[in-house]
């Protein structure tokens, strides 16, 4: 796996990523917004459905209470996230309750980080999306492990269609793999707020 595993610190920041807008713009919006560490939905339906055994990996982590669900099942949890802030924030919350053994603070930006190769039962990333972060996720899954995502949906009714954050609902399932069957994909209203959510699950080895 890529990226700088830290405790992160300002201090610390690669180089490469002090400037970067999606960190500036991340860290401020994280430093007036205190965390709530509520896990994600989709954290409950892959546990219900079921994860073989082995590490989890969530993409765009943000302050993440389902890294902190999943390390207190007993998962190592690696969580990456441009913004030092907010891994700075989960890794005292982990350190708070007697978790931060079981989760890896990884900086570095979702969009060209490298998961390596069928490495774990499940890739996780909630309203975020890039098409080469959602290919190597993919990837990353482990014979019989769970891909979830949740990214902004963009509809045909969209006023800002443009906007590259957003993707059509279905399309998801459309990206996946052969490997990947569907367990769920909805199209989630809260308030104004439109996103489109997906479940799937790899092949086992004896599948693939």
């Amino acid at each position: 796996m890529s990226g700088d595993a830290v405790q992160p610190s300002v201090g610390r920041v690669p180089s490469s990523l002090r400037r970067h807008p999606d960190r500036l713009r991340w860290n401020q919006r994280y430093t007036g917004e205190p965390p709530t560490f509520d896990p994600h939905p989709l954290v409950q339906a892959a546990m219900t459905a079921g994860l073989p055994d082995g590490p989890v990996l969530e993409l765009a982590c943000g302050q993440s209470g389902s890294a902190l669900v999943l390390a207190k099942a007993g998962r190592h949890v690696v969580a990456v996230d441009i913004s030092d802030v907010a891994l700075s924030q989960l890794s005292t919350e982990a350190e708070r309750s007697g978790v931060s053994a079981n989760i890896e603070c990884v900086l570095a930006d979702t969009a060209s980080y490298d998961p390596g190769e069928e490495q774990f039962a499940l890739v996780l990333a909630t309203y975020f999306w890039d098409a080469t972060a959602f290919a190597a996720a993919c990837g990353a899954v482990m014979p019989g492990g769970l891909l979830g995502w949740e990214a902004l949906a963009r509809l045909p009714d969209d006023e800002r269609p443009h906007l590259p954050w957003r993707i059509p609902h279905g399309e998801l399932s459309a990206r996946l793999p052969e490997r990947f069957t569907v367990l769920e994909e909805q199209l989630v209203v809260s308030g104004g707020k439109r996103s489109t959510r997906l479940l799937a699950r790899a092949a086992p080895a004896a599948q693939v």
